[in-house]
């Protein structure tokens, strides 16, 4: 069977897009199919975007994101119904809705379904998918079914984890992967590390120190033996930096940054987000891996009912002050799903379901504190002025040349997004 799998073209505030890195659930769907005997052609829309009216397939599979849901259902109408099965976080959430434009979804994680989906063994209109529960037995994804993709030119993701049981109030992960941790042996995380053609890698876990000890063994694996990895960034809490000597092996084995979820320096706003950490801990966590030399992607989460203008000024400073490499200023999002959904639903206080606006960078209800067009506006403007064209020139002069790239890259998103958003049309009039 000739199978397509689509990731629709990411929203225009994604820096992801830039960066090129795939969502891995069609690569590892595209490569349990494939070695199934189906002929398998994967299409990341950022990276090529096919001519649907010559597309030849007997099925399309679509996998979408809330930001991504409104593009994804725009292709789906592109082929006869009974052709396209749809998954991915969004449609796992919202399946009903998906299923308008769609033969079958199948929510949840799906590698253990798909190929009975494909193949006609399961005709259910909504499959629920299975928990990979042994991780090892997945195959390696292989990237070469991405059409247009080229390593070792991009950063390659790899995933050793799944779950997460922390489920802050903002966040769909657990609705679509558990609460409960699940971990890849070290030594299967190695054998794909050595089958990577790239020199760069992310691990995409939410939390890729989660179980220490798994992630000691792996730490020791990597600079036992001799990869071709020149750097790796990863997704970690502030409780990392409580262990000093799995923060050395990580400096060690060639860690280059970080990304950790910080949400916010307004200690009301991180009790009322579940977050269960402190402004100490953060600070002492940018301290401990600056002291490393592991830069930090310190990401922010503004417009809790506890935010006002001010808030977002002090984030700013604080992450100023701090010397964060770079900053990711998401705007509250209420993910379907999500106790924040929940909670601004009954209240009566969303006022746009265009799921192309949720994408962290657009305002869809009403804060508290400030109107809609306050929190957007003073975001904006955080943004640029971290963003500044200035402050990356200046990293440049010193020679500082990830973070000047970084810097410009930043630029560039938000001067565009200030382009196409001038009108803030989106929002309520009064």
């Amino acid at each position: 069977m000739k199978i397509a799998l689509i990731e629709p073209v990411s929203t225009e505030a994604n820096v992801f897009s830039k960066l090129c890195m795939p969502l891995l659930g069609p690569v590892y769907l595209g490569t349990i199919l494939r070695n199934r005997g189906h002929q398998v052609q994967i299409y990341r829309e950022d990276v090529y975007k096919p001519d649907y009216a010559k597309l030849d397939a007997d099925l399309v599979g679509i996998s979408i994101l809330t930001s991504t849901a409104m593009r994804g259902y725009e292709i789906a109408r592109k082929f006869p119904k009974q052709k396209v099965i749809m998954g991915g976080v969004h449609a796992s959430l919202l399946p009903e809705e998906s299923l308008e434009f769609c033969r079958q979804v199948v929510a949840g994680e799906a590698e253990e379904v798909i190929a009975d989906v494909v193949e006609g063994k399961i005709k259910d209109r909504i499959v629920a998918g299975r928990p990979v529960e042994n991780l090892d037995s997945l195959p390696f994804p292989d990237f070469s079914l991405i059409k247009g993709y080229r390593l070792p030119s991009w950063i390659a993701p790899v995933s050793t984890s799944r779950g997460c049981p922390f489920d802050c109030s903002f966040c769909s992960v657990t609705k679509m992967f558990g609460r409960k941790y699940r971990f890849r042996s070290a030594e299967s995380v190695m054998r794909e590390v050595a089958s990577v053609n790239t020199r760069q890698l992310f691990f995409c876990d939410d939390n890729f120190t989660a179980h220490p000890m798994r992630t000691r063994r792996l730490l020791e694996l990597m600079l036992k033996v001799k990869h071709k990895i020149r750097n790796w960034s990863c997704q970690v809490r502030c409780d990392a930096a409580r262990d000093e000597s799995l923060l050395n092996m990580m400096a060690e084995a060639k860690c280059s940054a970080v990304a950790v979820g910080f949400e916010s320096v307004n200690s009301k706003t991180l009790k009322s987000y579940d977050k269960k950490q402190t402004i100490e801990e953060i600070i002492n966590a940018i301290k401990s891996f600056h002291k490393r030399k592991i830069k930090i992607h310190g990401m922010f989460v503004l417009g809790s009912d506890d935010d006002s203008e001010k808030t977002v000024w002090e984030t700013l400073r604080f992450a100023l002050k701090q010397k964060i490499d770079t900053i990711q200023l998401s705007i509250l999002t209420p993910f379907p799903g999500t106790k924040v959904h929940e909670d601004l639903e009954r209240e009566n206080r969303i006022f746009s379901r265009d799921w192309n606006l949720y994408d962290g960078q657009h305002i869809v209800f009403k804060p508290k504190l400030l109107s809609a067009k306050q929190l957007q506006l003073n975001v904006l403007k955080a943004y640029a002025r971290f963003y500044s064209l200035s402050k990356s020139v200046s990293l440049l002069i010193k020679l500082r040349f990830r973070n000047a790239f970084f810097r410009f890259m930043g630029y560039s998103i938000i001067k565009n997004w200030s382009a196409r958003n001038r009108k803030l049309h989106w929002l309520p009039q009064k």
